[in-house]
C-alpha cells in the first residue's frame, strides 16, 4: 500500500512568500500547479531553465524517478513539468482523494531532487532536445522565437528551448534549481481541491521547508524597428511585433483585439492577433501563416494600415477581455493610438513578402 503522507517532518506553518489560490471545480479530477517564477527561460543563461524542467520528476532523496511515476500512475494522476519564458510550472492532475501524496511529491520534487550526470545526459538532454526539434518544425514557432529575439534581445529574447548550442553539467542544473527554488518565487495554483485541505497539506509538506531568497525584476529593454527574414521550405508566416510596456497593457490588448476582429482567418491563412503579457513587459503580435505567400504579404499589408488607423479601440473592450480572460484591468485603456513603430520576422518565401518599410 502507498503511503500519501510523507514520513518525514517538516514545519507546520507554511513560509509567508509561497501564495496559495484555489478555484471550485466538478470535475473528480483535480489540478495542482507549482508555478516557480523567476525561472523561466529569461532568467538565466539560454537553456538552462528549459534543461532544469526536463530534469525534474526524476530522483529525490527518497524516490527514483520511477517510482514517482509509478506511484502516480496507481493514484490515477500524472505529472508535467513546462517552461514559459517567466516560469518553470509543474503541475499534477489526480483523483480528488489523492491530495496529500501529490502535494507532497511536487514539494519533494523542488526541495530534494538529485541532478545526476547519468540522467541528465540521458533522460533531460534528449528531452530537451526532442522537445525543441518538435517545436522547431514549426514556421510559427520560428516566428514568434525571431519576433521576441529582435523585440528584446536578452532576457524575454532568449530562446524558449534549449537548442544544444550550449554544453551544461549536472552541476550547472542544480546550481539553477537551488537558486530559484525559493519561497519568494513558488506560487501554488489549484483547481477542484479544498483551500483549507490544501493550506494544511503544503504546511505539512517539504514546500514548508523552501529556502527563502531574493527575487530580482529588471524592467525589459524594448527595441522596435528591427526585421528578420528567413529563407525555409514550406508554408510562408508572416510576424509583426510590438513590444510594450507594461503600464501600456490594457491599450495594446485593445489594440490586439482590434486586429483580430479587423483581419480574421480565412480558408487559406491563419490569422492570430493576441497579447502576449509577461512580468516584464508584454509583446503584441499579429502572426499570418499560409502556402500562399502573396496571401501573408496581404495581411501583414492591412494589419499595418489598421495600426496606422487605429481609432475607436474602446469598442473591442469585451473581445479583448476575452482574450484575456479578465487577467488585464482594462479601465486604464486609451481608446487610440498613434502609429506603433514595428518588427517583422518573415520566415517561408522571403522574397514574395514586403520589407518593413514597403508595407
Amino acid at each position: 500500500m502507498l503511503s500519501r503522507v510523507s514520513t518525514r517532518s517538516f514545519s507546520t506553518s507554511i513560509p509567508k512568500a509561497i501564495k496559495i489560490s484555489t478555484k471550485p471545480s466538478d470535475s473528480l479530477v483535480s489540478t495542482l500547479k507549482v508555478v516557480v517564477n523567476n525561472a523561466g527561460s529569461k532568467s538565466s543563461v539560454v537553456g538552462l531553465p528549459h534543461l532544469l524542467s526536463a530534469s525534474t520528476f526524476l530522483n529525490t532523496e527518497t524516490k527514483s524517478g520511477l517510482r514517482l511515476k509509478r506511484e502516480a500512475e496507481l493514484l490515477g494522476g500524472e505529472y508535467t513539468s513546462t517552461v514559459t519564458r517567466d516560469a518553470i510550472v509543474l503541475e499534477a492532475k489526480f483523483l480528488k482523494e489523492a491530495l496529500p501524496y501529490f502535494v507532497n511529491a511536487l514539494g519533494s520534487t523542488l526541495t530534494e531532487a538529485q541532478y545526476k550526470t547519468y540522467q541528465i545526459a540521458e533522460v533531460a538532454l534528449p528531452f530537451a532536445k526532442y522537445t525543441y526539434e518538435s517545436a522547431s518544425s514549426s514556421p510559427s514557432f520560428k516566428a514568434s522565437e525571431e519576433l521576441h529575439a529582435i523585440s528584446f534581445r536578452k532576457g524575454l529574447g532568449n530562446p524558449l528551448y534549449f537548442d544544444g548550442s550550449k554544453s551544461y553539467s549536472s552541476e550547472d542544473v542544480a546550481s539553477f534549481a537551488k537558486s530559484v527554488f525559493t519561497s519568494e518565487n513558488v506560487e501554488i495554483i489549484a483547481e477542484g481541491v479544498v483551500e483549507e485541505d490544501l493550506t494544511k497539506f503544503v504546511a505539512e509538506s517539504p514546500l514548508a521547508s523552501l529556502p527563502s531568497g531574493s527575487t530580482k525584476s529588471t524592467p525589459a529593454k524594448l527595441y522596435t524597428g528591427a526585421q528578420t527574414r528567413i529563407r525555409a521550405a514550406g508554408p510562408t508566416v508572416g510576424a509583426i511585433g510590438i513590444p510594450v510596456a507594461s503600464s501600456d497593457a490594457a491599450t495594446y490588448a485593445l489594440v490586439a483585439a482590434y486586429l483580430k476582429a479587423s483581419i480574421p482567418s480565412t480558408i487559406s491563412a491563419k490569422v492570430e492577433s493576441k497579447l502576449l503579457t509577461y512580468a516584464d513587459a508584454s509583446l503584441l503580435s499579429f502572426t499570418v501563416e499560409s502556402s500562399n505567400a502573396s496571401e501573408v504579404a496581404s495581411a501583414l499589408s492591412s494589419a499595418v494600415s489598421s495600426l496606422k488607423n487605429a481609432s475607436s479601440l474602446s469598442k473591442y473592450s469585451k473581445l479583448a477581455a476575452l482574450d484575456t480572460a479578465g487577467s488585464i484591468d482594462l479601465s486604464s485603456a486609451a481608446s487610440s493610438i498613434k502609429a506603433p513603430a514595428f518588427n517583422l520576422v518573415v520566415v517561408g518565401d522571403v522574397d514574395a513578402v514586403p520589407y518593413a518599410e514597403e508595407l
